[in-house]
């Protein structure tokens, strides 16, 4: 004689264990590619919990509604690198101020873009995805302001260029995993600061997760590389919480503005999901105003901070 047992997939111990699993995943599991990918949207994955929790207390699920919850409190609170506590001293200054912009290769409002770059009062402005057509659009509509620059173009979205106001004392293209970066130095009111001008490869594949990878721990070595302070900032295709991202800032020191986890892509009627892109700075700096503002015809919204020095 069988004995049939019910299982109730609405509410009960089954359904709480799956929930709880799911969350305890997505915040405490290492990262393979697909849960890399999955992992970058922690925060719409929390609003999703929350969604789960709310209805299933109006639904008197209690055991859903109780797992929910805890998922929801697991997810909120990632584990991050650690930020900058911008803590200076009295007699610190601001050193230079830069804006990080990723313009889309295939968007043409040149025009629109330009405005948006002078608008933010940058003293350097990384620029990605710069086609040779943006390279030339950018060298036009900013040569006057931004006298200083160098562009390397490409036609498969990993082009890039910085332009500044501050006179390079040394500037160099550097092939990092096989896409341009640059290096820059320029001289500021406390002495030299390294401007590392930065597109990691998106991650949309095992292999280019791999890659991208690699470069993040490539970059590690760059920025230990010279005792001169840094500043690290670009589109580098990685969310805060995510461990390569926590391996690039417990190698080299190199902290966060706390507003640097607001999303920058995609960016859709001034909206965005995820925080790619970043301004990181060494111990001898910090981040001071952080602010992040709209590219006209970009899937990404530009950054832009002021840096100061730490004493």
């Amino acid at each position: 004689m069988s004995r049939r047992i019910d299982v109730d997939f609405t509410d009960g111990p089954v359904v709480a264990g799956v929930l709880l699993a799911g969350a305890c995943t997505i915040t405490f599991a290492p990262d393979p590619f697909v849960l890399m990918i999955v992992r970058a949207f922690q925060w719409q994955w929390v609003l999703v919990a929350a969604g789960l929790a709310c209805a299933a207390l109006l639904s008197r699920w209690w055991w859903t509604a109780a797992a929910a919850g805890a998922g929801t409190l697991l997810m909120a609170f990632p584990v991050c690198t650690p930020t900058d506590p911008q803590t200076v001293g009295a007699m610190s200054r601001d050193l230079v101020h830069v804006a990080q912009m990723n313009v889309l290769q295939p968007n043409d409002d040149h025009a629109a873009v330009i405005v948006a770059a002078r608008s933010t009062g940058a003293d350097v402005i990384s620029f990605q995805e710069v086609s040779p057509a943006w390279g030339r659009a950018l060298s036009q509509g900013l040569a006057e302001d931004y006298p200083f620059h160098h562009i390397v173009p490409g036609s498969n979205c990993y082009g890039i260029a910085l332009f500044s106001r501050l006179p390079f004392e040394r500037i160099t293209t550097v092939d990092l995993g096989g896409h341009p970066m640059l290096l820059a130095e320029v001289r500021t009111p406390c002495g030299p600061v390294r401007l590392l001008c930065v597109h990691a490869t998106s991650p949309g594949s095992w292999k280019q997760f791999r890659e991208r990878n690699a470069q993040l721990d490539e970059l590690a070595a760059l920025v230990n590389d010279s005792p001169v302070p840094v500043v690290l900032f670009g589109d580098l295709n990685t969310v805060s919480w995510d461990h390569a991202f926590r391996r690039l800032c417990a190698r080299t020191g190199l902290r966060e503005h706390g507003g640097d986890r607001r999303a920058t892509w995609p960016s859709m009627a001034g909206i965005a999901l995820i925080p790619l892109d970043h301004v990181l700075v060494s111990r001898e700096l910090a981040v001071g105003e952080f602010s992040i503002f709209s590219i006209p015809g970009s899937d990404h919204r530009g950054v832009a901070a002021v840096i100061r020095s730490r004493s």
